[in-house]
């Protein structure tokens, strides 16, 4: 029987995980439940607390608090070994005198697997990660990229009910990331296997999950798929996290039939919400403004700026706006032949009303 077949995807609940080292907090009150065949990313920054919760998973580290379920099982009290979960460290974790074939049989010399079934095994696992051919080379004698294949195949070859993945891609360089991250999502979706992905970088987490939890200081601040965190952060903490952001705090004015956001004494901002804090923040990304609109834009807020200085990133020029004393960042599309505009001149800024989200205070 194959790999592809063997192993059912589980689901992964998580009730209530508290994890402290002394006095210091690390994770706090942790919920969270994973779907059958998902690839979910734990995203945030370092000292988040998501690898911890990763370990937690594996069964290292300290016990926690609380409970960790495997299709309703509760694995807490469980050995690492007895968990049938399988993980790959951020450094590989590969015995340098062994060859790769070695390395892969490792885990099931371990569970006592019969010859004939450890060679098929082992070949059927390293022919999914494409390094059959070096199969009799040492890990020092191949590139990052191909050690992280025998990682993964190592982990795979036990058939793990549950896959976790410790920011396997942080050793790599710019151009392998993606490649590997490309990898590792096709393998995923051909093994069907519950993942688990830890990183601190957005682009990874957004190209490569179904769902993400974010982290911040041992709590859970936001879940949803990449699009919703991104267009929908529930705190200035997401909206900064997942990429740049415009966020303009003030005191909500009501002006009747739409609030307004007094950001300082000369700029009031309209939105739109059904919340009723007296204070909080306008939350737009920097692509969501129009400079000198060509054409109107319908139920937009329009301000006068200033360009203060601006940056060319290929794809986009980057412009630094000021809206009296107030600063805005935003981002224009370049194609070749398009001018662009020179600091100290004065533009018209449109923001469509949808793009702008309101966060109150909390």
């Amino acid at each position: 029987m194959s790999l592809v077949t063997q192993v059912e995807p589980v689901r992964l609940t998580i009730e209530n995980v508290h994890i402290s080292f002394g006095k210091t907090k690390v994770l706090q009150g942790i919920n969270l439940e994973i779907e059958p065949g998902e690839f979910f990313a734990f995203l945030g920054p370092s000292g988040s607390g998501k690898s911890t919760l990763l370990r937690a998973i594996a069964g290292f580290g300290p016990v926690p608090q609380g409970r960790i379920l495997i299709d309703g099982k509760d694995i807490v009290s469980l050995s690492p070994w007895k968990r049938d979960v399988g993980m790959v460290f951020q450094n590989y974790a590969l015995w340098p005198h062994l060859t790769v074939q070695k390395n892969v049989a490792f885990g099931l010399e371990e569970r006592n697997v019969a010859r004939a079934e450890k060679e098929a095994r082992i070949k059927e696992a390293l022919d999914m990660v494409g390094l059959s051919h070096l199969a009799d080379r040492h890990p020092s004698q191949l590139s990052g990229g191909q050690q992280q294949r025998v990682a993964l195949a190592r982990t795979i070859v036990i058939r793990p009910r549950l896959l976790l993945l410790d920011e396997p891609l942080s050793n790599l360089d710019a151009n392998l990331r993606v490649q590997m991250r490309t990898d590792i999502l096709k393998l995923q979706r051909k093994l069907g296997l519950t993942t688990i992905f830890v990183t601190h970088d957005q682009e990874e987490a957004n190209t490569i999950s179904d769902r993400m939890a974010v982290l911040d200081k041992g709590i859970i601040q936001q879940i949803g798929s990449p699009m919703e965190l991104y267009d929908n952060p529930a705190s200035p903490f997401v909206a900064h996290f997942l990429g740049t952001t415009n966020m303009l705090e003030g005191t909500v004015v009501n002006a009747g039939k739409h609030s307004l956001l007094r950001v300082d004494d000369d700029l009031l901002l309209p939105f739109d919400s059904d919340d009723v804090a007296q204070r909080g923040a306008l939350v737009f990304r920097p692509q969501s403004i129009v400079l000198n609109p060509e054409s109107p834009v319908e139920d937009a807020v329009k301000l006068r700026a200033v360009v203060d200085s601006r940056e060319f990133l290929g794809a986009t020029v980057r412009y630094t706006l000021s809206v009296g004393a107030v600063k805005m960042l935003a981002d224009e599309e370049h194609r070749r032949g398009r001018g662009i505009y020179d600091p100290t001149e004065t533009v018209e800024l449109v923001i469509p009303r949808r793009q702008i989200l309101f966060i109150a205070e909390k």
